[in-house]
């Protein structure tokens, strides 16, 4: 074997600074909604009508969404809301670089999306407020469970946990919380896929599910996991 080849595979810190790399470009793309899997994908399903029209001049920003749909933005709303509020809570504390970066294209990714989702709220007849009962009781219960508005948020338990994290266990707690949040993202996503009326609604349920499975493959490959 050329002794080259050798002292090239073995040289000190490529490995580290290469991981590094690849690790910021796909928090770059998962701040796009591009960190998807690089494979081709399968053709979407046709979709079914739309229940709204598209605003003048053919931008749906505020197209009022079918009421199959509202009680999964609702859903993704409150997700969205504890994503950052969490975001937040570890401004300043994490060590590794790595996930900081990752943690700061979540925020980035998912403030654009929740200013989307409320748009869309905003537009519905009852802005949002309310949905059918019965339908989606797991987006329900999600909402209900891990909303962040008010005294949900101070008594958020993953929030106590971050915020009683030693410096020196702040990184790998982290990691655990975003993991199972991010987790339930997919789940929800998922779950919404197969029912969802709005060709718009689809495509951010289906960008949702395959970014978060991204973000759970960087978070699993950080020191910290």
């Amino acid at each position: 074997m050329d002794p080259a080849l050798t002292r090239r595979r073995v040289r000190p810190g490529l490995p580290g600074r290469a991981r590094r790399a690849a690790l910021a470009l796909a928090a770059l793309l998962v701040a796009t909604g591009c960190a998807a899997d690089p494979g081709p994908t399968a053709p979407a399903p046709p979709a079914p009508p739309a229940a709204s029209a598209p605003t003048p001049g053919g931008d749906c920003a505020r197209c009022a969404p079918a009421p199959a749909d509202v009680p999964f933005l609702r859903a993704m709303v409150a997700h969205h809301d504890r994503t950052r509020v969490v975001a937040a809570a570890a401004t300043g504390r994490i060590t590794d670089v790595e996930l900081r970066t990752l943690v700061a294209a979540v925020d980035v990714t998912e403030a654009d999306e929740l200013a989307t989702m409320r748009r869309w709220l905003a537009a519905a007849p009852d802005g949002g407020a309310t949905a059918p009962a019965g339908q989606h009781p797991h987006h329900d219960a999600h909402h209900d469970v891990q909303g962040t508005q008010g005294a949900a948020a101070t008594a958020d338990p993953d929030l106590a946990r971050l915020r009683a994290a030693p410096a020196g266990r702040f990184d790998a707690v982290l990691v655990e919380v975003l993991t199972a949040h991010q987790r339930a993202a997919v789940t929800l996503a998922r779950a919404h896929l197969p029912v969802a009326v709005g060709p718009e609604v689809r495509d951010l349920a289906d960008r949702i599910a395959r970014s978060r499975a991204a973000q759970l493959r960087l978070l699993a490959g950080l020191p910290a996991a």
